[in-house]
C-alpha cells in the first residue's frame, strides 16, 4: 500500500468538566445559558462524520484549561450545528461557522449563540459552501458551484450581497491587503491554479500553483498552498509574491500554521490506515530545512494523525489536534516555546480548528 499522508484521528484522555447554567439562568459574562466567567475563550470546532449531522462546538477556558465538554451550539441554540461544520473564523468579538452540506454561513456571538445566518440553499446555483475570509465588515465565502460569494455583517445581521464565478470548484480563500487568494481544484481536481482578485472588483487574474490544492495560509510574503499528489499524498509549497511563482517543496504535510513567526508543518504518514508515524517542525526558507521546535512530544501523538494545529494568539501556545474519524480527537498542547504542557479530549470527531477570543 502506498504511503498516504493524511490528517486525522483520535483517543481519549484527561477532560476538565466545566459548569453550565439552569434553563432561565443568564450568563453574566454575556449572552447565552452556559457560564463562560472569564474573556479567555476558546471554541474547537469538530467537522464530525459526513452524514451523521454530529458537528459540533467545545468550549474551554484557555487560561484555567477547563473544558465544557458539552456541545456548546447545541446548549446555546438548542439544535445542532449540522453537517459538515467545514470553517470557523473570528470576526472582531464574534465568530462566523460555515457549515457545509448544510449549506449555511451563521454569525455566532462570542459565546456561541446565532445571531443570523445566510443559506445557501435558495442560491442552488452557488453549491455548498466551504472556505471563509474577511475584510472589515465583509466575508468572503466559497462554494463549490464555482463562487466567491459576499456577504455583509450589518449589526446583528448576516445578509448576502452577490458572488462572483471564479472557476471551478474553489476549496479555500484567504486575504492579504485586500487581495483575496482563491484555490481552484477543478471538476476533476485537476486544476492548477489560484485565483487572484481584489475585494469588490470582477477582474481576476490567475497564477499556477500546484494540482489538487486545498489548504492555504499567509506567511511571509508567500501563500503557503497543501494540496494532495498523484497518490493522494499530502504535500505542501508555497507561492512566493515577490517572485511571482510556485515553489514545490514536496515535502509530506497534513497540517501547517505559523506560530511565533515561524511556519510550522506537521505529517503524518500512514501504510495501512491504522499506524501512523508523526512529525512536527519548523520549516527554515533560508536553508529550506526543517529544525526542531516542539519539545517532549507525547510518543502516542508521534504515532497518531495530525487533522489540524492552531496557535492562541494571546499566548503563543499551540494546540495540535489528532482524528480517527470515529472517535472523539486529542487536543495536545504546547507552550509558546514548544514544551509539551497536556493533552485533553476534543469532544467531537475531527477537529477541524480552533479559535481563541479574550
Amino acid at each position: 500500500m502506498k504511503k498516504i499522508l493524511v490528517a486525522l484521528l483520535a483517543l481519549t484522555s484527561v477532560v476538565f468538566t466545566f459548569t453550565s447554567c439552569s434553563e432561565d439562568e443568564w450568563n453574566a459574562f454575556g449572552n447565552g445559558k452556559v457560564e463562560m466567567p472569564n474573556a479567555s475563550r476558546a471554541f474547537i470546532l469538530n467537522e464530525g462524520s459526513m452524514g451523521k449531522n454530529n458537528s459540533n462546538i467545545i468550549y474551554f477556558d484557555w487560561a484555567t484549561g477547563n473544558v465544557n465538554t458539552t456541545d456548546l451550539f447545541v446548549q446555546q441554540n438548542g439544535v445542532n450545528l449540522g453537517d459538515t461544520g467545514n470553517d470557523i473564523e473570528v470576526y472582531g468579538n464574534d465568530l462566523l461557522v460555515a457549515v457545509n452540506v448544510s449549506n449555511y454561513v451563521a454569525l455566532l456571538d462570542g459565546y456561541g449563540v446565532e445571531k443570523s445566518r445566510v443559506s445557501f440553499e435558495q442560491y442552488k446555483n452557488l453549491g455548498q459552501v466551504r472556505n471563509l475570509t474577511t475584510i472589515g465588515n465583509k466575508v468572503y465565502a466559497v462554494s463549490y458551484g464555482g463562487y466567491v460569494s459576499t456577504l455583509r455583517v450589518d449589526g446583528d445581521k448576516l445578509v448576502y450581497e452577490d458572488s462572483l464565478k471564479v472557476g471551478d470548484r474553489p476549496e479555500d480563500i484567504i486575504n492579504l491587503n485586500g487581495k483575496l487568494y482563491v484555490l481552484l481544484q477543478g471538476a476533476y481536481y485537476n486544476d492548477n491554479r489560484m485565483a487572484v482578485f481584489t475585494a469588490g472588483s470582477k477582474d481576476i487574474k490567475y497564477v499556477t500553483v500546484s494540482t489538487n490544492s486545498d489548504k492555504l495560509l499567509v506567511y511571509d510574503n508567500k501563500i503557503v498552498i497543501h494540496y494532495l499528489d498523484a497518490n493522494y499524498n499530502g504535500r505542501w509549497g508555497y507561492y512566493d509574491l515577490a517572485k511571482n511563482e510556485f515553489v514545490n517543496v514536496g515535502d509530506y504535510s497534513s497540517a501547517f500554521t505559523v506560530a511565533n513567526g515561524k511556519l510550522i508543518v506537521c505529517s503524518s504518514v500512514t501504510q495501512n490506515w491504522v499506524d501512523y508515524t508523526s512529525d512536527m517542525a519548523v520549516y527554515n526558507f533560508a536553508t529550506n530545512k526543517k529544525e526542531t521546535f516542539f519539545k517532549n512530544v507525547p510518543e502516542k501523538l508521534t504515532n497518531s494523525c495530525i487533522y489540524s494545529i492552531s496557535v492562541n494568539p494571546y499566548d503563543n501556545r499551540v494546540y495540535v489536534a489528532t482524528s480517527s474519524f470515529s472517535q472523539n480527537g486529542v487536543i495536545y498542547v504546547f507552550d509558546a516555546e514548544g514544551n509539551y504542557e497536556r493533552n485533553f479530549s476534543a469532544c467531537g470527531i475531527n477537529p477541524h480548528a480552533i479559535v481563541f477570543l479574550n
